[in-house]
């Protein structure tokens, strides 16, 4: 039984961080709330960290995010035959890499690139508020 289990809030409750698979964008604030949470309840252990990680989210993406490498303590290295330790830091590298756009990088997909341009050719845009707000849909 860990310190932390009676300040960290419960799996469904209204203050405890939620990630949908469907909405891979809202991945960094689902680790952004999660590490809140870590330094508000004392939570600085790398194994209870990803054990706190994958509690919030439904049952495939718990056992998927589970299933990574770096989910796992430590991982030989073959070549040397030493300990390689994966931090939490790595294991969430790793997690947000399954999801393409969750990264700042690729935050919009071609899709919707089309679903705005597709938008803007349908309508005319007569005045510079109409562009500016066709304008800001990239950014």
């Amino acid at each position: 039984h860990h310190a932390y289990a009676k300040s960290m809030p419960a799996r469904g409750h209204n203050t405890a961080p939620s990630f949908s698979p469907n909405e891979p964008r809202e991945l960094p604030r689902y680790f952004q709330e999660l590490e809140f949470l870590f330094a508000s309840s004392g939570v600085t252990d790398d194994a209870d960290k990803k054990a706190l990680g994958v509690r919030y989210v439904d049952y495939n993406t718990s056992e998927q995010w589970q299933s990574l490498a770096e989910y796992e303590v430590s991982v030989i290295d073959p070549a040397t035959q030493t300990l390689i330790p994966y931090t939490y830091q790595d294991w969430k590298k790793a997690v947000i890499s399954l999801y393409p756009g969750a990264d700042n990088a690729t935050k919009y997909s071609m899709a919707d690139l089309d679903q705005v341009t597709g938008e803007a050719g349908r309508t005319d845009i007569k005045s510079i508020s109409q562009f500016a707000a066709y304008y800001r849909k990239f950014y």
